[in-house]
């Protein structure tokens, strides 16, 4: 292979790692027991009010506990030591006038939270439950976990009473949306004696938790507060605001707290009607995460099972190879940091639109899936495609296909660290590369359209579903009749989006009172496209155990690795990688598609991010040849449309056209700096730009500096946010540097929220809550604000308790780590924060670091080594403020083929030698080579040059070796006479020539001086 010019560097491929479990008795106390019994009659609803110190400790909290959800008691907990007793006189003054109940934190725990909640099976419900749970806790500890039941371990374990018969509280986040909680196993003996007898095991009872902030994001697929929440389900009972938190009790903040669990309950009885509509009996509401549950639950109520269920022998070097396939969506920038006109659209409903496509309902339903080497075929088919074949839905269907190419400078996705990264990134870069790598035959069509030859095919495996499962039955979507969809009929991903499309144009002409139904419809319908065409096929839920256990991993070469390792993967209950790698490939053709039809046309294209493109208008091209150009790309797309109203696929958006008159196209301009970092907006009579849409990629982890309400005037964005891109904007159309001196507190420190949700978070604040009580210290899932220091003051990690406002934040700003007090003066201000915002470099292309500007470059990628990775990690710009987690991504390690290598050097040349070529520790390269540590990027990077240095320094001493025997054999000299002729050991000498001792430099300097002799 002959390489071209460019970047040697390692990249990442992600992998399938299972664990390697070793054989054990199972007890007849651990076999399955029967179904989790459902929830009962009984729901408790409870609130917390807490100090807005940094312990952000109980103050006080309302309850309601109800039945059949008529409200059966009502009243106030307290802790006695966070309230002055003119403050408990108010508060019990008014539950007797009131006639609620008025009780401790501890009675409340005993008789209300296990009393109702745990002995009744009631259904406890909350607003962001983990942190409300956390503040009745008397202590907390990491969560333990079975050897059956990992799912909690590295979350936290609650005791909540001092009665050892009442079990503590577990809860693992998950995300900023959800969260598991259940109750721990009690103490002693769960069944009887008689009941063990008769192999009659009594579960643990584990609870019943709802989070309503879970709920409806899930429902809604948006994250709320509880005024948000209570605003969009239109609840009697609103949220109240307040600015009395952590002030003297008045009556007017007793009615507040009171009104949040009204409102609470309210919330949730709206989102279980909303629940109850799509008629998934069964799927319990407490089991609901997340939009991908519903998808799950639908995949349940229609009797389809688990692929992994199905054929649970399926290889696991196969799923390696399909895992090393799987890249996400495309998401880069082309013209940075210019103004430009463009035609912004989007696919409609691309992932179920591509599943459609290439009838990957199919594989849903099916018994398993076989598949077999279609290498000859795929080559032909690869060589003869044309554009216009992939205008014939038929030859979407062909696309099930997996295939190993070696790269020679072709167009493919790479996992990188682009630019000296942190993190993985990817791109769709030129790519070079001696090892063959995996992609989907979609991948390597896209490659072709964009580079005009075929990728060089070493082998193909085409996959085919096989049989059709039994018991499969028809379901009513969104709970109507009329939306029936037969799962052995048709295709399900087609008849979701069509009977969507047909609310949607209801919508438009119904009457007024007809709207809020049809728009949950609409709603339920869109939630179940995009859950169950994606996101369950690649579910990865990440497990961790007490102490390192044997993995497998696959990669792409299909040879295992072994590894010691505490966290691992866990397939997910759909989990069906190939269907996943085959979305995300398609959804990468369509937009190579367009890249390339634009192209063709002469014009270029801006931004692109997973399910859209910008089309950009070259310079000196007039306005009307522009749209014309445009709309023939747009209109491309429309025979592929697999649904029953032939519109268009690749629609035009709303933001191309007025604002004053919906049918006619307005001069739509981007301004885009990286990946997922843009705005979009129009020119006014006298060169404004008027913000349409703006991106809060790299914002929304800011407390906003100052209040402001989303519009259509602020282009979606909050009003901060918009004002920051105008200002954006204008410099760029001025060509000056934005100035953000005239925004109301950017002069005041920048804050972000986070929360103390996982032990390594709650770990910072050791040295915080040394010598504390345990109600003064900072507690697991406190809210808490981080800020960032100035660059003369690096060390400083600064924090503070949650506050809204923001300079009272950095007046009582500490040091996470020693708990000192920090300065305004040592923090960084918004506006230094945000300087650098609208120079955000697209590393993962050339000429885009932070000052180039104009079109990128694709990087050319020649690949010196593999890493095998698990899941991309997500929060990096939490980690901004909070320091990067070098744990937020499971890291594999090197592939079997890099691995090899520097195992067979290591080998060769010893460990002190690799060591010291490589400019390593001997001890982590011992730690390598026994399979104690796995070789990050940088030591893996050192390790293969030194393995290649020390090759060629043996291979040239070799020869020096070689020449000095030819040259004794010639003047017919002994080793014994050379060694004493130059003054070398004779036995020194004799190993220096058996290439068992000696370096290049000695031999070169014996051959030199012995020829010079001679």
């Amino acid at each position: 292979m002959t390489f071209p010019v460019g970047e040697a560097m390692t990249i990442a491929v992600r992998a399938y790692a299972s664990k390697i479990d070793a054989i054990t008795y199972t007890k007849p106390s651990q076999a399955p027991t029967r179904k989790t019994p459902s929830p009962s009659e009984w729901t408790l609803i409870f609130d917390t009010e807490t100090t807005t110190d940094p312990a952000q400790t109980l103050r006080f909290g309302t309850y309601q506990v109800r039945k059949n959800g008529e409200l059966e008691e009502s009243g106030f907990f307290y802790n006695p030591d966070a309230m002055r007793t003119d403050e408990l006189e108010r508060l019990h003054d008014y539950a007797i006038s009131h006639g609620l109940r008025c009780i401790t934190v501890r009675e409340f725990v005993d008789d209300i939270f296990y009393g109702v909640g745990y002995a009744y099976r009631a259904t406890i419900v909350g607003f962001n439950l983990p942190f409300d749970i956390s503040r009745l806790a008397l202590d907390h500890a990491p969560a333990r976990s079975s050897k059956h039941n990992k799912i909690m371990r590295g979350g936290f374990t609650f005791k909540l009473s001092e009665n050892p018969d009442f079990p503590r509280v577990q809860i693992k986040n998950i995300s900023s949306r959800d969260a598991f909680i259940q109750f721990a196993a009690p103490r002693g003996q769960r069944t009887s004696r008689g009941c063990r007898k008769k192999k009659r095991f009594q579960s643990v009872r584990r609870g019943f938790f709802m989070d309503a902030k879970t709920f409806a994001a899930a429902l809604t697929s948006q994250s709320h507060t509880l005024a948000s929440l209570a605003k969009a389900l239109g609840v009697s009972a609103q949220k109240h605001d307040t600015e009395e938190h952590g002030r003297s009790l008045t009556n007017a903040y007793i009615e507040y707290a009171l009104q949040d669990s009204q409102t609470t309950w309210e919330c949730i009885d709206r989102l279980k009607s909303l629940y109850a509509m799509h008629g998934l009996t069964l799927t319990e509401t407490h089991k609901i995460h997340s939009e991908a549950s519903i998808g799950k639950a639908y995949l349940r109520e229609m009797g389809v099972q688990p692929w992994r269920k199905l054929q649970p022998d399926f290889p696991e070097n196969l799923l390696g190879s399909i895992m090393s396939a799987y890249y996400g969506g495309r998401s880069e920038v082309h013209i940075r940091k210019t103004s430009v006109q463009v035609l912004y659209c989007d696919f409609l409903s691309m992932y179920p639109t591509v599943c459609t496509l290439m009838g990957l309902w199919r594989f849903v339903t099916a018994h398993g899936m076989q598949w077999a080497d279609s290498t000859e075929a795929t080559r032909q088919f690869i060589d003869t495609a044309t554009i216009d074949d992939l205008q014939q839905q038929d030859t979407w269907r062909k696309l099930t296909t997996l295939v190993q190419v070696l790269p020679e400078d072709d167009i493919f996705p790479v996992r990188a660290k682009y630019g000296g990264d942190a993190q993985y990134t990817i791109g769709t870069n030129y790519v070079t590369s001696p090892t063959p790598l995996w992609y989907t035959l979609a991948d390597c069509l896209a490659s072709k359209m964009l580079t005009g030859h075929a990728p060089k095919i070493v082998q193909a495996i085409t996959f085919e579903p096989k049989g059709l499962q039994d018991g499969l039955r028809s379901v009513c979507v969104a709970g109507n009749s009329d939306y029936a969809v037969n799962p052995t009929e048709g295709d399900f991903f087609k008849r979701v989006i069509d009977l969507r499309r047909e609310v949607k144009e209801k919508l438009k002409v119904c009457a007024p009172e007809e709207k809020s139904r049809l728009a949950s419809q609409q709603l339920a319908l869109k939630i179940l496209a995009n859950a169950t065409s994606y996101g369950i096929f690649v579910e990865l839920n990440v497990e961790e155990d007490k102490s390192a256990q044997p993995v497998r991993c696959y990669g792409h070469s299909g040879q295992p690795i072994h590894l010691q390792m505490k966290k691992f993967e866990a397939p997910g209950l759909f989990f069906h990688p190939l269907l996943a790698a085959l979305i995300t490939g398609a959804a990468r053709l369509m937009l190579a598609i367009t890249e390339r039809l634009a192209r063709d046309h002469g014009l270029d294209w801006a931004f692109c991010d997973t399910d859209s493109m910008a089309l950009a208008k070259p310079t000196g091209m007039s306005q009307e040849t522009f749209y014309e150009k445009a709309r023939t790309v747009q209109e491309w797309f429309t025979p592929l449309n697999p649904y029953t109203r032939k519109s268009a696929l690749f629609k035009i958006e709303d933001e191309n056209y007025s604002q004053s008159d919906a049918s006619i196209l307005e001069p739509l301009y981007c301004y885009a700096v990286s990946s997922k970092r843009y705005a979009l907006f129009n020119l006014d009579a006298k060169g404004r730009p008027r913000l349409r849409k703006a991106s809060e990629h790299g914002l929304g982890h800011l407390l906003p500096p100052y209040e402001g309400e989303r519009s259509d005037q602020t282009g979606g964005a909050k009003a901060w946010q918009a004002d920051l891109w105008l200002e954006i904007i204008q410099a760029a159309l001025k060509e000056r540097h934005p100035d953000y001196s005239q925004f109301p507190n950017f002069q005041a420190p920048a804050v972000s929220r986070y929360g103390a949700t996982t032990p390594p978070l709650l770990k910072w604040f050791k040295v915080f809550n040394q010598d504390k009580p345990y109600k003064e210290q900072v507690k697991p899932f406190n809210f808490l604000l981080a800020l960032l220091p100035k660059h003369n003051c690096k060390p400083l990690k600064p924090v503070s308790s949650f506050v809204k406002d923001i300079t009272q934040a950095s007046a009582q700003c500490f040091d996470r780590e020693t708990g000192e007090p920090i300065g305004a003066d040592k923090l960084k201000t918004y506006q230094e924060a945000l300087a650098q915002y609208h120079l955000h470099p697209e590393t993962k292309f050339l000429n885009g670091d932070y000052l180039d500007q104009g079109k990128t470059d694709r990087r050319r990628v020649v690949v010196q080594s593999i890493q095998y990775i698990g899941k991309e990690a997500n929060k990096w710009e939490e980690q901004y403020f909070t320091g990067l987690d070098e744990d937020a991504q499971i890291v594999y390690g090197a592939s079997s083929e890099s691995l090899g290598v520097i195992m067979r050097s290591i080998k060769k040349y010893g460990i002190r030698k690799m060591a010291r070529a490589a400019k390593v520790s001997e001890r982590q390269v011992h730690n390598i080579y026994h399979g104690k540590a796995i070789a990050s990027e940088k030591a893996l990077t050192k390790l293969l040059r030194a393995a290649a240095a020390l090759d060629s320094t043996s291979a040239s001493a070799q020869k020096l070796c070689k020449l000095i025997r030819s040259l004794l054999r010639e003047k017919g000299v002994s080793v014994r006479q050379l060694s004493a002729q130059l003054g070398i050991d004779p036995s020194n000498l004799s190993k220096m020539l058996s290439g068992s001792r000696g370096c290049l430099a000695q031999l070169d300097e014996i051959y030199s001086a012995f020829k010079g002799a001679s």
